[in-house]
């Protein structure tokens, strides 16, 4: 009986590493599909609201559509102007750090940094790279974002179809059983999202504010870094600040503001992170700060800085699915599949 047992758990952890490889080398395709998932949890309560109030559900989301089309051109447009005079400006960081040189040393002696590291051709290179790397990954969440908003409208059709065919294959008992699985998976996930999006708005335009006081440039592509780390839990908070802070030293230079600039962006987040988050959203997410890491880990390791962004949705779909199957067989499953 213990060798089955362990050999039962060898074959689920053989089959999460081939699950976890699948999902990493298909990427470019399975995170737009994952996103469209998500959309399809959260637009359905507002296709229920367009049938009660007889609205036709392709003018709700024809407009749904042009809104987010249009604010992800409008964002977009923002990031690409700043990058662009961020780009420009990399020969005046090197200028800015070599004025600075002196300050930059001692802070970096301080932390374990020779003055071979903190060469001022090493450290605008690094900032280069940050840019870039800022830069592509705008461009693939926009890009997966609209890739996904045309998969959801297909997904919305087999969503719907695919109550049909259960009921026709097991009856309504378990149609009944799969909405009450998919309504708890709408109902958490648009509290997360729901709470994520006001406080990481509300953090983002704190930030504004802080860096209009301290006259920063880049100010939009600061706003717009703040936002989207938000959403990564644990550490998205803090590395967004220290971007910006970066970013702030860079085109600034090094002085006295930079650390009142600092202790005025964590302030920020710690009042809407760690005061008005926790009670705004209470304890209803029923996840342990060690399953948030570990998800944060995983999804980080197997879709990088997307699926960070994506590791707690997911978790939590997989999580209320887990908690809800039922006596639902695997050939019953096929029957599906093929019906």
């Amino acid at each position: 009986m213990q060798e089955n047992r362990l050999a039962n758990y060898s074959l689920i952890f053989i089959a999460l590493v081939l699950l976890a490889i699948v999902l990493q080398t298909f990427q470019s395709v399975l995170r737009p599909l994952a996103i469209a998932t998500l959309l399809v949890f959260m637009v359905t309560p507002l296709a229920r609201y367009s049938k009660q109030k007889k609205i036709p559900v392709w003018l709700t989301f024809s407009g749904l559509f042009l809104v987010v089309i249009l604010l992800l051109m409008l964002i977009s447009s923002f990031v690409v102007v700043e990058n662009l005079d961020l780009k420009n400006m990399i020969p005046q960081f090197q200028e800015k750090i070599s004025q600075s040189s002196g300050s930059i040393l001692a802070l970096g002696s301080k932390l374990g940094f020779g003055p071979d590291d903190m060469t001022p051709e090493k450290l605008s290179t690094l900032a280069a790279k940050g840019a870039k790397v800022v830069l592509q990954a705008a461009r693939t969440i926009f890009s997966e974002t609209l890739l996904a908003l045309i998969l959801l409208m297909f997904s919305i059709q087999s969503y719907a179809a695919l109550f049909r065919v259960i009921e026709k294959r097991f009856g309504k008992e378990e149609v009944t059983r799969l909405q009450t699985t998919f309504q708890k998976i709408e109902g958490d996930i648009l509290a997360y999202l729901g709470t994520k999006a006001a406080m990481s708005l509300g953090t983002a335009v704190g930030t504004v504010i802080v860096l209009l006081l301290f006259k920063s440039p880049f100010i939009y592509t600061s706003a717009l870094i703040i936002f989207v780390l938000n959403f990564i839990p644990v550490i998205g908070s803090m590395i967004a600040v220290i971007i910006v802070l970066i970013m702030y030293l860079l085109t600034v230079g090094v002085s006295a503001n930079a650390a009142w600039l600092f202790l005025s962006l964590m302030a920020v987040q710690t009042l809407f992170g760690s005061i008005l988050e926790p009670k705004i959203a209470g304890s209803r997410l029923n996840m342990s700060p060690v399953l948030i890491i570990l998800s944060l880990y995983v999804w980080g390791w197997i879709w990088g800085i997307i699926g960070m962004l994506l590791s707690v949705p997911l978790t939590i779909v997989i999580l209320i699915i887990l908690r809800h199957m039922g006596p639902m067989k695997t050939g019953d499953l096929e029957t599906v599949k093929t019906g």
